[in-house]
C-alpha cells in the first residue's frame, strides 16, 4: 500500500492539492498504522522481554509482555545513531541499543525482572567477562545495563523482526521533508 505524494507535494506557495485516491491511501495506510501498532496496558505479574537491534545508521526495540502465552506489545522505541555512534563496531552499536532501550523503558524496567534480547551473541557474554577489553564507554553502559537485568539472550535475526525492522526505519525514511 503506497499513498503517492508526488501529486500532492507543496512547492513555491503552491497550496496542497489533496486528490481522492490521495485521502483514501492516506487513510488506509493510517488506519493500517492504527490497527497493528496496538499497545497493551502492563500487567504487574506477566513476564517482561525486551528486544532490541540496531543497524548501521539506526537502533529499534520493542518491550513486551507475556499474557496467556502471546507477547504483547507495550512499547517501542527507534533512534537514528549519530555521526559518531554510525562509526561504533557492531558490538558498541548493539550495545547502545539495549543501553538506550532500558533507559527510555525505564519507567517499565524498574524492580522488575526481564529478560533482554538480542541477535549479537557476543553481548550476551559481555555482562559476565572482564571489563578489560572494553572501552570506558562500553564499561558505563554494560554498568547501567547490569543495574537493571543480567538477563541477555541471544535469538536469531528473524524471530526479532520488530526490532529489526525499527532499527531500519531510518534508511526507509525519505530525506527530503513535506511542508504541509
Amino acid at each position: 500500500m503506497l499513498a503517492s505524494t508526488g501529486s500532492t507535494k507543496k512547492t513555491n506557495n503552491t497550496p496542497l492539492q489533496c486528490s481522492k485516491p490521495a485521502t483514501s491511501a492516506f487513510q488506509k495506510i493510517k488506519n493500517a498504522l492504527a490497527d497493528f501498532t496496538l499497545l497493551s496496558h502492563p500487567k504487574s505479574d506477566a513476564e517482561l522481554c525486551l528486544m532490541t537491534d540496531a543497524s548501521d545508521v539506526a537502533l529499534g526495540a520493542v518491550l513486551q509482555q507475556r499474557v496467556n502465552n502471546v507477547w504483547q506489545p507495550l512499547g517501542f522505541f527507534s533512534k537514528r545513531l549519530q555521526p559518531a555512534e554510525t562509526r561504533y563496531s557492531t558490538f558498541g552499536r548493539k550495545l547502545l541499543a539495549v543501553y538506550l532501550s532500558i533507559r527510555h523503558f525505564r519507567h517499565h524496567l524498574e524492580a522488575r525482572q526481564f529478560s533482554v534480547l538480542t541477535d549479537h551473541k557476543p553481548l550476551t557474554y559481555a555482562i559476565h567477562n572482564s571489563l578489560n577489553r572494553h572501552s570506558p564507554r562500553e564499561i558505563r553502559h554494560l554498568d547501567f545495563i547490569s543495574q537493571f537485568t543480567t538477563d541477555l539472550r541471544h535469538v536469531s535475526g528473524n524471530t526479532n523482526p520488530v526490532a529489526d525492522a525499527l532499527s531500519r526505519i531510518a534508511t526507509l525514511t525519505p530525506s527530503s521533508t513535506v511542508d504541509f
